[in-house]
């Protein structure tokens, strides 16, 4: 009895390495690196933030692209390694442990250690991180990004939308529990992550109304002659005689 519950503790411990591993590797902040190698500190250009879309602004499409590609990528290792390497039968509670390790990966991207828990906003982690948990569901959400980011030009939105989109598609998908609440968890991590682009579009939505609202103004009359203000005498019928 003791070796067993010696055996068990040994497969847990290995476990919380994993899911340390994949917090500190999601942690690295490709975005940062590639951008000192250009030159360029994405924290001092537009938003600020270290992910794919500031590097777009900061350093063009490809260079983007690259920062998408490795920050899904070094969310997806490690859920690919653990659902490879590790063995089903011999762990309890198998899914939650990988799903675990896909949270983590992506709570790395969003508040890593290597730069005083002040990242990105995790929308490529979490791709990369889907596509290795439930490959369907994050294409399903990366479609929705993409309509929403043509549709209104507003990443923000497509990735609010995007991240929804996963947990429902994950539910309908009959992924099993520990992925659907994986998708809550990444969800809400990356709602918490754009709270001041809910703010923004909150308060440009709230403009766009009161502006709708406000009645259009009205033509005035001039008192002197009656006549709507620029009107010249000789624009008026000529009195009969």
């Amino acid at each position: 009895m003791a070796v067993h519950s010696n055996s068990l503790d040994s497969v847990d411990l290995s476990l919380v390495s994993i899911v340390l591993a994949a917090y500190l590797l999601g942690a690295i902040p490709f975005g940062l690196v590639l951008g000192h190698l250009r030159g360029v500190d994405l924290r001092s250009l537009g938003s600020g933030n270290i992910g794919a879309t500031n590097a777009v602004r900061g350093m063009g499409k490809g260079w983007g692209a690259l920062v998408f590609g490795l920050d899904a990528l070094k969310a997806a290792a490690p859920v690919l390694a653990g659902q490879h390497f590790l063995e089903r039968a011999t762990i309890p509670n198998f899914d939650t442990w990988i799903a675990a390790v896909a949270v983590a990966g992506v709570a790395g991207h969003i508040f890593p250690i290597y730069l005083r828990f002040r990242g990105g906003k995790g929308v490529a982690c979490a791709f990369g991180a889907f596509v290795a948990l439930s490959p369907i569901v994050a294409v399903a959400a990366g479609v929705v990004y993409l309509q929403l980011l043509v549709l209104t030009r507003v990443s923000g939105l497509g990735s609010l939308t995007a991240t929804t989109v996963m947990i429902l598609g994950s539910w309908l998908h009959a992924d099993p529990p520990a992925t659907t609440g994986a998708a809550l968890a990444v969800a809400i991590l990356i709602w918490f992550r754009h709270r001041t682009n809910l703010q923004e579009l909150l308060h440009e939505a709230t403009a766009r109304r009161r502006a709708r609202s406000m009645p259009a103004p009205s033509p005035k009359i001039s008192h002197a002659t009656g006549a709507e203000p620029g009107t010249r005498d000789h624009d008026r019928a000529p009195p009969k005689n």
